[in-house]
């Protein structure tokens, strides 16, 4: 009787403190290994799309109830309490139907990014000669010019004198670093560069944020 007497007092105080209320009572005594149970399934069932989980972790008792920090999809948490008689509560501020739209938002970015993400493509456009090639630490001298997707050019050594640079030494951006290895002299490479191996969400100069770059470079002397 007096178990009783303490469950019913902290969920009315947990109440009372902002916390939200779901019932799901039973009629035996649930173990932390149903109640981390409950709390997915209910994440699941009302936040996620299907496919989605959120992780539960370890379940601490506390003042007779379980405690547990469910970690959403999106990077955010929160922290979810079940009494031993199944009932599940979270704070107030927390607006399941909000949750569920930005949840999904924050999803849908995800997607979007991954689908827009690609890995940097190497094409030969013609052939050099020697059996010297390019490898990181050597010093290069190249002609080259860079155009957007779209085929706005926004730089070039063309007409102008050819370009060197340590490869491998953080002078150019990634996609050049890694772009050029392998390269003999006389060879010329296009580079099709994803903007997380150029200038990223910041851009530069006439380079808008996360572009594509396309270089057509020729290696004129390794050293």
């Amino acid at each position: 009787m007096k178990k009783i007497i303490v469950i019913v007092v902290l969920i009315l105080l947990l109440e009372a403190l902002g916390y939200i209320v779901f019932t799901n009572l039973r009629s035996d005594t649930i173990d932390p290994v149903s109640a981390q149970d409950i709390a997915r399934d209910f994440i699941n069932e009302n936040l996620l799309q299907p496919g989605v989980t959120a992780e539960v972790g370890e379940v601490i008792e506390e003042n007779g109830l379980y405690k547990m920090l469910i970690s959403l999809p999106d990077g955010s948490s929160v922290n979810s309490y079940i009494s031993k008689d199944g009932q599940l509560f979270f704070p107030e501020a927390m607006n399941i139907a909000e949750v569920k739209e930005q949840i999904a938002n924050s999803l849908e970015n995800n997607n979007i990014n991954n689908e827009n993400s690609m890995e940097l493509k190497t094409e030969i456009l013609s052939e050099g000669t020697g059996d010297v090639i390019v490898k990181a630490g050597d010093s290069v001298t190249v002609d080259y010019t860079g155009v957007l997707e779209d085929g706005t050019q926004f730089d070039s050594s063309i007409g102008r004198a050819p370009f060197s640079f340590n490869v491998g030494a953080g002078q150019v951006i990634q996609g050049w670093d890694q772009g050029l290895i392998g390269m003999n002299v006389g060879e010329e490479r296009k580079l099709t560069i994803p903007s997380d191996m150029a200038y990223g969400p910041s851009g530069a100069g006439s380079i808008p944020p996360n572009a594509t770059l396309i270089f057509t470079i020729k290696l004129i002397s390794i050293e």
